[in-house]
């Protein structure tokens, strides 16, 4: 079987166009995890990924199977860090960011896995790409990648892809200082900050981008120095869309209604909670780092969230999420110390914690 994938990878770089597509495509059968012959393509790594990336320029057909073999081989940390390259990643990124691209979301699938590896985020956080009348006017890729994926809502910016994996992308490379200083940091060519243009899809229908999101959101939020600039209403005003999601019809009193962010007031009967437990918690894992600084927490009790945390605490049935809550409930309600008041990482006195 060696010498038979051997002579097949050498195949993909056939002059002849149908010869390279029906090598892509037989190969293609090979690269299931769960194939005997898949560690074999992992260990060729180094001989397929360029010539994959190629063919996946190529005819849609083609480009379609070269790039679920890269998705698959992905999954491998050895084929991750072969992406640890400028030109492998701009490659990527060209598909992505065209808005004719038939495989555009395939190749957004790509670097989703991609950026598991930290190197690949490293590169991309400094990654230039050619400008395009079709997005921004900024040579960043991540800028491109932002823009693409706001444009792409609904299939409205390429009608062959939605971009929803490109939230994981965000959520990966913010895990790293560099990632989370570019989406608290002014787009040098409209002087928005990214965070800004992705936090409002907290709520869109597809799984995928909100998940991405509220990771994202969550990530973010371990900058303990920033968190006066994220909560500002006037400059990032992320909190609402950390809350969104997690109030349901309740009504409240009015003085406390009153002081809530204007978002999350008079939501109506229909208004209906996060349905999957795991984003639940990551939006709450959001409000527990918030509460982290004395700063955070004075503003969310100043923005009456401990009442929609109650509530979100009455109907919670996840062991996890109901002990996040808790725990965020814990920390506004506590008595601030002069050491807490003036060292951001000291929490309220636990002597004070209440039932909820």
């Amino acid at each position: 079987m060696a010498e038979q994938l051997d002579e097949l990878i050498g195949f993909l770089e056939s002059p002849r166009p149908d010869v390279r597509e029906v090598a892509v495509g037989y190969l293609s059968g090979f690269s299931s995890p769960a194939s005997e012959n898949f560690q074999s393509l992992v260990t060729r790594a180094d001989k397929l990924v360029s010539k994959l990336l190629v063919i996946a320029h190529e005819a849609p057909m083609a480009a379609n199977s070269a790039l679920s073999i890269l998705i698959n081989m992905a999954t491998e940390a050895k084929v991750c860090s072969c992406f640890a390259d400028d030109e492998y990643l701009s490659m990527v990124i060209r598909l992505i960011v065209s808005p004719t691209c038939i495989v555009a979301d395939l190749a957004a699938m790509l670097l989703s896995n991609l950026t598991k590896a930290e190197s690949v985020c490293r590169i991309l956080s400094l990654l230039k790409n050619p400008t395009s009348s079709d997005i921004c006017n900024s040579p960043l890729a991540l800028d491109q990648l932002t823009d693409v994926f706001v444009k792409g809502m609904d299939k409205k910016y390429n009608k062959n892809a939605h971009y929803g994996y490109l939230a994981s992308v965000f959520a990966d490379i913010t895990n790293y200082p560099y990632g989370r200083r570019y989406f608290l940091n002014q787009s040098t060519y409209d002087g928005k900050l990214p965070i800004t243009k992705i936090m409002v899809f907290s709520e869109y229908p597809e799984v995928i981008r909100r998940g991405g999101v509220d990771s994202t959101m969550k990530n973010v939020c371990f900058d303990k120095e920033n968190h006066k600039l994220i909560l500002d209403p006037h400059k990032t005003n992320m909190l609402p869309y950390i809350l969104l999601p997690l109030c349901g019809p309740e009504e409240y009193e009015s003085e406390d209604m009153e002081l809530m962010p204007e978002e999350v007031q008079l939501l109506g009967d229909e208004k209906t909670r996060e349905s999957d437990p795991r984003l639940r918690a990551t939006l709450l894992e959001a409000i527990n780092l918030l509460c982290s600084t004395f700063d955070g927490r004075e503003f969310l009790r100043a923005k009456k969230v401990y009442p929609i945390l109650r509530e979100l605490h009455k109907s919670e049935s996840d062991e996890t999420c109901s002990d996040l809550c808790y725990r965020a409930v814990q920390l506004l309600l506590g008595n601030e110390s002069n050491e807490t008041k003036t060292d951001g990482n000291d929490k309220p006195d636990a002597d004070t914690f209440e039932e909820i």
